[in-house]
């Protein structure tokens, strides 16, 4: 599936945030969306999700089917635990390839079982990025995967980046250095 977006603008009050953005993506690989705070880059990332529908402009390739986001923020079912929580996207709620990643990421059987209350931020973050890879779409959208995480878990992070990207289209934003990514992705500066 290829994304393209075609002259997008948007604006917030007077504000513009986007003006005519035009870009055309690749059907897999890995794109960075880099910029200052307030530039618009989770903005662009939710109308390419489908998610803002206040501009001008096309995008052809996006919307809520074709798209797996990963919010900054954690959105977890305060009534599923880890697990429930990270498998809820997958195929049939199954929850054995959500296991392995969540173990992959430090999680062990117990905390699997533990609703988000009983998390840190940082295994909240984990469960969400979980989450957000075990929808089957063309397009993944990371808004800020790593913000909370320790180095070694960004390290696996960045791992499971790197084979997400080499199957489906990956936009990342991120305000974090992460190493092994900047060489391999391409960028995109608001």
């Amino acid at each position: 599936m290829a994304l393209s977006l075609n002259n997008i603008s948007k604006k917030f009050s007077e504000k513009s945030i986007l003006k005519d953005f035009t870009y055309k993506f690749d059907e897999c690989g890995l794109y960075l969306i880099k910029g200052e705070s307030g530039i618009g880059k989770t903005t662009l990332l939710r109308i390419i999700a489908g998610l803002d529908s206040e501009y001008s402009g096309t995008v052809d390739g996006g919307g809520i089917k074709n798209v797996s986001f990963m919010f900054q923020e954690y959105r977890l079912f305060p009534t599923l635990n880890a697990l429930n929580n990270a498998a809820i996207s997958s195929k049939n709620n199954s929850t054995e390839a959500a296991k392995d990643m969540l173990i992959r990421l430090g999680f062990n059987e117990y905390d699997l079982k533990k609703k988000p209350r009983e998390l840190s931020g940082g295994m909240k973050q984990r469960v969400a990025f979980v989450r957000a890879l075990q929808k089957e779409a063309p397009l993944l959208i990371l808004d800020e995967p790593t913000k909370e995480l320790d180095p070694d878990t960004v390290n696996i992070i960045v791992e499971m980046i790197k084979e997400e990207a080499e199957r489906r289209l990956v936009l990342l934003v991120t305000h974090d250095d992460l190493p092994g990514l900047s060489c391999i992705a391409k960028k995109i500066y608001l």
